[in-house]
C-alpha cells in the first residue's frame, strides 16, 4: 500500500510538471504568434509554479514581452526561491528599466555572492546614469560604511560606465578619503576613464591621485593624455601642462614621442625639465 501510495505521488509530480510544461510552451507559442497580451498574462500566472523551470521561462519570456503589467510582476518574484530565478528577474527589471525595482535591487548587493552580483551588474548597466548613481550614492552614504566593498566590487564589475559618476567624488576630498574611489577608477581599463579623470589635473588636493591613477591605466590612458597635451598648447596651464608630460613619460608613451619633443623648446624651464624626464623614460637614454 505504501509503494502504491508512494508511485501515486510521483505521478501527481510528473503530472504537475508537464502541465507547467505544456502551458509556457503554449504562452511562448503566443508571443510567437503575436498575442503578447494573451502570453504576458499566461506567464505572469506561472510565475507560482512549482517547477523552476516553468518560473525561468516564465521570467524570460515577460522580460522579452515587456509592458507595464511586466514590471511589478518580476518585482514580486525577486525573492523567488530558486537562484536562477532571482538572478533572472534582477536582469530583466534591469533590461525594463523599471525604477521602482531600483531600490530593492541595490539592497541586494551586500549579501550578494559573484553570480548574483554580476546579475546585478547587468542590471544597472542597463537603468543607466540613474540607476548608477543611486549605486554610487550607496557606495558613498556614511551609513553603508560596512557594505562600502560590496558596492565598490560591483561597480568595477559594472565598468566604464560608472566613471562619470564615481569621478564627481573626488572633488575636494582628501586623498585617504578618495582612495577607494581611486582604485575603482584604476580597475576599470578603459579610455573613457582617462579622458574623466584628465579634468581634475587641474586640482590641486588630487592631482597627484590622478596622475598615480592614469599610470595604472596604462595604455588606455595615451590617447587621451595626447589629445589633452595637445589642447594645452591654446590655454598655457603651466601645472596641467607638466603634469601630461609627467604622466606620458609613466606610461612610457611611444605615441607621445612627437608630442613631447614640440615641447622641447618651451619657454618655461619647468616643462623643459619635464619634457627631459619623460623622453628619457620612455625612450631609455
Amino acid at each position: 500500500m505504501r509503494a502504491f501510495k508512494y508511485k501515486i505521488g510521483w505521478l501527481i509530480l510528473i503530472i504537475l510538471l508537464f502541465a507547467g510544461c505544456a502551458s509556457i510552451e503554449k504562452a511562448e507559442s503566443l508571443h510567437r504568434q503575436g498575442e503578447k497580451q494573451q502570453a504576458l498574462e499566461m506567464a505572469i500566472s506561472l510565475l507560482e509554479d512549482d517547477s523552476s523551470k516553468v518560473r525561468l521561462r516564465a521570467v524570460k519570456l515577460i522580460g522579452k514581452i515587456g509592458g507595464s503589467d511586466a514590471g511589478p510582476a518580476l518585482h514580486q518574484r525577486l525573492g523567488d526561491e530558486d537562484a536562477r530565478v532571482r538572478r533572472e528577474v534582477v536582469r530583466r527589471l534591469g533590461n525594463l528599466q523599471y525604477e521602482p525595482a531600483a531600490d530593492d535591487l541595490a539592497d541586494l548587493v551586500p549579501e550578494s555572492g559573484t553570480d548574483m552580483l554580476r546579475a546585478l551588474a547587468d542590471a544597472f548597466r542597463d537603468y543607466g546614469k540613474t540607476g548608477i548613481d543611486l549605486l554610487v550614492a550607496r557606495y558613498d552614504s556614511p551609513s553603508q560604511s560596512s557594505n562600502r566593498g560590496a558596492y565598490k566590487a560591483l561597480l568595477i564589475i559594472i565598468g566604464p560606465e560608472i566613471a562619470d559618476s564615481v569621478s564627481k567624488l573626488l572633488k575636494g576630498r582628501s586623498f585617504f578619503e578618495n582612495r577607494d574611489t581611486f582604485d575603482i577608477l584604476r580597475s576599470i581599463k578603459n579610455p573613457r576613464v582617462a579622458t574623466l579623470m584628465l579634468p581634475y589635473l587641474a586640482d590641486e588636493e588630487v592631482a597627484d591621485q590622478v596622475i598615480e591613477a592614469m599610470r595604472h591605466l596604462g595604455s588606455n590612458a595615451v590617447e587621451a593624455t595626447i589629445s589633452a597635451l595637445q589642447k594645452q598648447k591654446k590655454s598655457g596651464e603651466l601645472l596641467v601642462t607638466e603634469r601630461l608630460i609627467r604622466i606620458l613619460g609613466l606610461l612610457k608613451a611611444k605615441q607621445g614621442i612627437d608630442m613631447l619633443e614640440s615641447y622641447s623648446q618651451h619657454d618655461s624651464e619647468r616643462i623643459r625639465s619635464a619634457v627631459d624626464h619623460s623622453l628619457f623614460q620612455i625612450r631609455g637614454f
